[in-house]
């Protein structure tokens, strides 16, 4: 039988300290705002290519990744370096902005 993270957590978290709980949630949050980062990285990739009528294959091919982490940056599962989204930001006639949230 399975377990929900939540329930398995929850669990755990009965004999932890207020200070052990602290800590958790704060890095749980941070660690929330990481991936929804990643996710809103890779969808904007994904509407470039989509918008400059590329394939995966045709991006990875003009911006000199390969087409596996274009998937994995569409995804939200990659960290791509700024470089890396410089150069499909410039495949896809794109160009990546920095705005304070």
């Amino acid at each position: 039988m399975s377990r929900s993270y939540e329930s398995l957590s929850a669990e755990l978290r009965q004999g932890w300290s207020d200070d052990a709980a602290r800590v958790h949630d704060a890095v749980s949050a941070e660690f929330r705002a990481e991936v929804a980062a990643r996710r809103a990285i890779g969808a904007a990739v994904a509407r470039a290519r989509k918008a400059s009528g590329l394939t995966q294959v045709q991006l990875a091919s003009a911006a000199s990744v390969q087409q596996a982490e274009v998937s994995r940056i569409e995804r939200g599962h990659a960290n791509p370096t700024v470089a890396t989204l410089a150069r499909i930001a410039a495949a896809t006639g794109s160009r990546v902005d920095l705005v304070r949230a």
